[in-house]
């Protein structure tokens, strides 16, 4: 399967998932809290950014996980096996 890799190491599908779940499970209640006078505003930044990092550093193997499922989902032929490739036959035994 060829996923497009940063020079980082990083792939581009689990940075925007990351940035999708950032968005929706940080982002948007701490900008309710802020709007309805419950965080300060800089405490809300500081949280956001925090929660932001840690969000997508804790959860980036389960989007990795999700890229490849989604991938194989778009594309099943692609599987060895849907392909009609037979499975290596260098670990059986003769």
């Amino acid at each position: 399967m060829p996923l497009e890799k940063e020079d980082s190491g990083f792939y581009f599908g689990t940075t925007s998932i990351g940035y999708v779940l950032a968005i929706i499970v940080v982002i948007i209640p701490i900008c309710i809290l802020v709007v309805q006078d419950v965080l300060e505003m800089w405490t809300g930044v500081i949280i956001g950014i925090v929660g932001s990092v840690l969000l997508t550093s804790l959860l980036y193997p389960l989007m990795l996980s999700w890229v490849i499922m989604s991938y194989y989902t778009m594309f099943p032929h692609e599987l060895p096996l849907n392909a009609g490739q037979a499975p290596d036959a260098t670990n059986s035994k003769d």
